[in-house]
């Protein structure tokens, strides 16, 4: 069985398919298409077949396959007796799934961590008594940090248990938090 040529209707399918999830994660959907048709291509590709097979700039296939190598999810390869550059994608989906989640998830579910415990001892350290405010907030910070033990278990363990979330949405005596009864 041969490989679809990179320009093949299938792979041009599949490669805006890709593109569009990735744009949905805040990429730019050339990342996404890029990626794609190197990953179905039986082998290394140079800028310039990517770039015809996908009908893009020079420039725009420069600056993708810029930012997929510094997500390491496409790398350049050398070829013998070759004076191009050529690139492969990475074809451990997993290795790439971790990364971006690593790089982005963890340090946004960190950063807003930190952030709310601040807030959290301002608050304290400010004398301020308006009821239930000191506890909304730590149970913001517990959600925090509850964000940030499933991402690195699920980056650790390559799955993800969103069971734990449950304790986290309702109210101690056993109510739906007002969220999800709708207030």
């Amino acid at each position: 069985m041969t490989t679809p040529h990179p320009s093949h209707p299938a792979v041009l399918l599949a490669a805006d398919a890709v593109g569009d999830v990735i744009e949905y994660w805040g990429f730019r959907k050339a990342l996404g298409r890029v990626w794609t048709v190197l990953y179905l291509w039986d082998g290394p590709l140079s800028a310039g077949d990517i770039g015809e097979r996908l009908q893009m700039s020079a420039g725009a296939v420069s600056m993708a396959l810029t930012e997929l190598q510094r997500w390491a999810v496409v790398k350049r390869v050398w070829l013998p007796g070759e004076r191009r550059e050529f690139f492969e994608a990475e074809v451990d989906l997993w290795k790439m799934i971790a990364k971006v989640i690593s790089e982005r998830e963890r340090y946004l579910a960190r950063g807003v961590r930190e952030r709310l415990e601040q807030a959290g001892k301002m608050l304290a350290e400010s004398g301020s008594r308006v009821k239930g405010q000191q506890e909304k907030l730590e149970k913001l910070v517990s959600v925090a940090q509850l964000a940030e033990r499933v991402i690195e278990a699920f980056i650790q363990s390559r799955m993800a248990d969103f069971s734990t979330f449950t304790g986290a949405l309702v109210e101690p005596e056993g109510r739906p938090s007002k969220a999800r009864r709708g207030r």
